[in-house]
């Protein structure tokens, strides 16, 4: 669970809005075509918890040690291994993202060796690749305004090609959650 939330809404209240954003996440990856999910959870004992939540007729596996570059490379590798072609890594705190997007990210990839999904807070909210590439998780400054930026300029020194999606927000304070519920609440009002 994200830390900031955690502090800010309290455990049940951060709690509540995790599950929220976690269950839209898999909404937009349900929507894909021809795609197997695969959801990559820590900690490694709380499988049934996630389960439960997230429902059957998916795969789970529990995420691999260390910072949070060495867990996605991990889950990246793994679905290689297991005979992907192309893999999207998605985080669970991106609200506007829908399968129209994920389908934009996989076709993206067509054409390039990467594809990032840029969030408004420097970070990004996916990334997507046709092989693992190691270079662009290991040292980056995880959870700053710089996140992206590093991890471009990894890639244009490895020679990697980077495509982009376009900009979201994603939630990761109290204020990032309450500007989703009310723009939510607002949309809904005028559709």
């Amino acid at each position: 669970m994200k830390t900031r939330l955690v502090r800010e809404l309290g455990e049940a209240g951060a709690l509540a809005a995790y599950r929220e954003l976690g269950t839209l996440v898999i909404g937009a990856v349900t929507g894909l075509s021809e795609c197997e999910t695969v959801i990559a959870f820590t900690p490694p004992d709380r499988e049934d918890l996630v389960r439960a939540w997230l429902g059957a007729g998916r795969q789970y596996e529990p995420q691999s040690e260390g910072d949070l570059g060495a867990r996605m490379l991990g889950a990246i590798a793994a679905r290689f291994a297991a005979g992907a072609a192309k893999v999207l890594l998605i985080g669970t705190d991106c609200p506007g993202l829908g399968s129209a997007l994920l389908e934009t990210a996989f076709v993206r990839l067509d054409r390039a060796d990467a594809v990032l999904g840029p969030a408004a807070d420097g970070g990004y909210y996916l990334v997507g690749m046709t092989r693992p590439i190691p270079e662009l998780f290991r040292g980056i400054p995880w959870s700053t305004d710089a996140t992206l930026a590093v991890t471009l300029e990894r890639a244009a020194t490895a020679g990697v090609a980077v495509a982009m999606l376009e900009e979201q927000g994603d939630v990761d304070t109290a204020d990032d959650w309450r500007a989703w519920q009310a723009s939510r609440r607002a949309a809904g009002a005028s559709g």
